[in-house]
Order: C-alpha cells, then sequence, then structure tokens
C-alpha cells in the first residue's frame, strides 16, 4: 500500500461514540483487503471518544484521526472527503461493524464493472427486542429507479468512486438529513449503482432513538430530495414515499413512547 495513493480512502465521522465506536474501528482494520487509509472525523465528541481514537491510530497507521468543533454529519463527511486520496470512497458509520470481506467483494463490482459508480450492499439489522432481519435486496434494474423514491442500501454500505463523487461536489450540506439519498439520485444520473445481496454489515436499530422534530426535518429533507431530482411525471409517486415514510415514522414513534 502506498500511503499517498491508497485504494480505498474509508470516512467516517463520529460524535460521542464511545460506547461503539472501537468496534466499528476494528471491523475496518480487519479486512482481508488491506489497502486502504481510514479517515475519522471527531465530530465535536465530550466523552471518550477522542482518547480512543488517539489510542488506536498510535497502534495502526492507517488510522487518520481529523479532531474538530461538532459541525454535523454531512459537514463532516465533506471534510472527509477533503482529506482523502483513495481512488475510491468508502462510508462506515460509528455504530455498524462491517463484515471482513466488504471491501473485497465490493471492489471486484467495481474494478470489473467500469459503468458502476456506487457499489452499495445489503446488511444484517439487529433490533433491541434481540431479533434481528436483513435490509432487503434490489437487483440492478429496479435498484436504478428505486434510488429516487428511497435510500436503496444503508448509507455505511456503500462504495463510491472518488472521481465521480468530487465531481458532483460530494455531500449538499444544504442536508441535514438524507444526505445518503440526495447523493445516490446524483450518483445514478452519473452512472449506475450496484448492490451486493449477501450483507456487507452488521447494523444496530435503536427504535424511539430519533426525535419528532428530526422526523420532520428527515421528512423535509427527503421530500426536496425526490421534488429536485425526479421528473414531473414521477413526482406524485415521489409524493407517495414521503407521506408513506413520514406516517410509518410517527406511527413508530407513538407505539415505542407508549
Amino acid at each position: 500500500m502506498s500511503a499517498d495513493h491508497p485504494k480505498i480512502s474509508v470516512v467516517m465521522a463520529v460524535h460521542n461514540g464511545a460506547n461503539h465506536v472501537r468496534a466499528a474501528v476494528k471491523s475496518i482494520l480487519d479486512q482481508t483487503m488491506r489497502d486502504f487509509e481510514f479517515i475519522i472525523i471527531n465530530d465535536g465528541s465530550t466523552d471518550e471518544t477522542p482518547a480512543i481514537l488517539d489510542e488506536m491510530a498510535r497502534h495502526d497507521g492507517r488510522l487518520r484521526i481529523h479532531h474538530q468543533e461538532n459541525t454535523g454529519l454531512t459537514v463532516a463527511l465533506n471534510r472527509g472527503l477533503a482529506l482523502a486520496k483513495g481512488t475510491y470512497i468508502a462510508r462506515q458509520d460509528a455504530d455498524d461493524l462491517s463484515y471482513p470481506t466488504r471491501f473485497e467483494k465490493q471492489l471486484a463490482v467495481l474494478e470489473q464493472n467500469p459503468d458502476v459508480v456506487v457499489a452499495g450492499g445489503n446488511a444484517d439489522d439487529y433490533y433491541e427486542d434481540g431479533s434481528h432481519g436483513t435490509w432487503g435486496f434490489y437487483g440492478d434494474e429496479v435498484l436504478q429507479k428505486i434510488a429516487f423514491l428511497k435510500t436503496p442500501f444503508p448509507h455505511s454500505t456503500a462504495m463510491m468512486r472518488a472521481e465521480t463523487l468530487r465531481a458532483l461536489g460530494g455531500y449538499d450540506e444544504s442536508y441535514k438529513t438524507a444526505q445518503d439519498m440526495e447523493l445516490w439520485m446524483r450518483m445514478a444520473k452519473a452512472g449506475r449503482l450496484a448492490m451486493i445481496e449477501e450483507p456487507l454489515i452488521r447494523r444496530s436499530v435503536v427504535s424511539g432513538s430519533i426525535s419528532v422534530k428530526r422526523r420532520w426535518r428527515q421528512f423535509y429533507d427527503a421530500f426536496r430530495a425526490r421534488m429536485k431530482h425526479n421528473s414531473w411525471h414521477r413526482k406524485p409517486l415521489a409524493l407517495y414515499h414521503s407521506l408513506r415514510s413520514l406516517l410509518i415514522g410517527l406511527i413508530l414513534h407513538h407505539i415505542v413512547k407508549r
């Protein structure tokens, strides 16, 4: 691996993730594909996160830690992109675990298919009550269409071509939420999306952790992304998906709070 030209730049932003960030970072360091740098933006954490990250970086030269005041996820991710040197950009969330062969599988898809600009994947979802399931899978033809209506794969499964991502200006910082959904829409216009059917990560899904205020922000951001990127004849369908997701979110929040 060349420190100046790694194959992959992994970008993570974390705010107060002391309870889970160590395991998330280790899941990346344990990848079978070793040619990467791991850029972690400590976004103004006030817990033990900075100390954990600095300690881990002392033991693995692939870790590049950047400490900053809290800016929010979208701005922090763009900061990570600005620091990245890799041909591909892989996302990792601080509370998810990547399976060891994740990068190996995604790199094969991207290098064998030059028209693919993003390779996402399925996920194993584990819930508070002990139950678990999978995110779901979309084949190539459906994936390219569904990306304009809903998030097709978890943000933390994505691996993207850095050249395409930079040409599109990275994440749109006017989106405090749904920044991944909006980005996939732009990427889908620039090239082909692909999804690996096998789960690439393990996600811990915490019900009721999102406030009603944030649900409204998610609705707003997702709605304007759909309205911006869908053609006029698809806007009614886009509106339906926006209202449906808002209703489901509010119902689930009400049930959890009972």
